[in-house]
């Protein structure tokens, strides 16, 4: 009987945290925010299992949450900023190193 390697079954630095699985299971998410943890859950077996395991045991002594609904314009802005500010900081860094860059002949 060969061995099970369990290396993968584990939390990565994408894997959506256990606050946000839980806001998915009470389903009090913004619907693209859904989406994409429910896309995350049908990849991530780890995550899957979280999920479970919250919702059949939920941690004790969680603040009570109410949802609130986000205005239209500054959901709009919110996601503007968020997406475009690391094309924004990458180019910055493109343009900061591309003048510096080093070569074979410099060496």
């Amino acid at each position: 009987m060969g061995s099970v390697s369990t290396a993968t079954f584990c939390k990565r630095k994408t894997c959506p945290s256990a606050e946000m699985l839980l806001l998915y299971h009470d389903a009090v998410l913004a619907r693209t925010f859904a989406r994409e943890v429910a896309a995350h859950l049908a990849e991530c077996e780890f995550c899957d299992a979280e999920l479970y395991l919250l919702a059949k045991f939920p941690p004790l002594g969680l603040p009570n949450y109410t949802p609130v609904v986000i205005p239209e314009p500054l959901f709009r802005l919110a996601k503007d900023l968020l997406t475009t500010v690391p094309r924004v900081l990458s180019r910055t860094l493109e343009l900061i190193y591309d003048s510096d860059r080093l070569t074979l002949t410099d060496a």
